[in-house]
């Protein structure tokens, strides 16, 4: 996936993703029933599918706990998981 692509991916909302997702599982499946029928021009492009619906799988999620969280960035939400693991894991050596 090119990187005009994913950042295009980058700004849609939830729903269009949703629906980008539909359409993009909608052409696996399509493709996987011409690899079984020995029709598929290029097997790279079903692993390129999956690897797309994989990444909107990822965004949807990414974009769902920053809503419930109220972060501004995904990286801001990192930040503060990798501090609170800190903080765990410093809790737990003390006891």
């Amino acid at each position: 996936m090119k990187l005009e692509e994913r950042r295009r991916l980058h700004n849609l909302t939830i729903d269009e993703l949703k629906s980008e997702l539909a359409e993009t599982e909608r052409t696996l499946i399509e493709l996987q029933f011409a690899a079984g029928m020995n029709q598929l021009s290029s097997p790279a492009s079903l692993g390129t599918c999956r690897k797309k619906v994989a990444v909107l799988y990822t965004l949807i999620r990414e974009k769902e706990i920053l809503g419930n969280t109220g972060f501004a960035s995904f990286d801001d939400y990192r930040k503060f998981r990798s501090i609170e693991n800190k903080m765990f894991r410093a809790a737990r050596k003390a006891r």
